[in-house]
């Protein structure tokens, strides 16, 4: 029977002044390119920083704040800027493919969520992300 494993993130986490990223299947990606067709990732982003600023040209991507509360922006086909609070933990976010987007956490604690992308049917990009800068403060 196998054993209960206890496995150290640390090496494993993107971390910097916002907050952390872990993806927890990045190493079956480098070894299956077809699970480059998904991905899967959690998030904080602590009190006063964003994280995104970016899109991605051929992947839906769905998030879910599940503690804390957050501004979520993003640029209409228009390119309108517009923002909504995200703070009750009981709504999905989906952003379609090129939408550039961001998630600001104006605090008082870190935010979490779980965030996950597919390829949107056959499209392909050279890039999965690309940098978008929102301008929203």
């Amino acid at each position: 029977m196998a054993e209960v494993e206890f496995i150290d993130l640390a090496p494993h986490l993107h971390e910097d002044h916002r907050g952390m990223a872990y993806f927890p299947w990045q190493a079956q990606k480098l070894r299956d390119p077809a699970s480059a067709l998904h991905t899967f990732h959690l998030v904080s982003i602590t009190p006063e920083q964003v994280r995104g600023n970016h899109l991605h040209p051929a992947y839906e991507e769905w998030l879910y704040v599940f503690h804390g509360q957050g501004v979520l922006w993003w640029e209409t086909g228009a390119g309108e800027l517009k923002k909504r609070l995200m703070a009750n933990g009981r709504t999905m976010i989906y952003i379609p493919p090129g939408v550039a987007h961001a998630l600001e956490n104006p605090g008082p604690e870190i935010l979490y969520l779980i965030a996950w992308r597919e390829r949107s049917g056959s499209a392909a990009a050279e890039l999965d992300t690309v940098p978008k800068v929102l301008t929203h403060k």
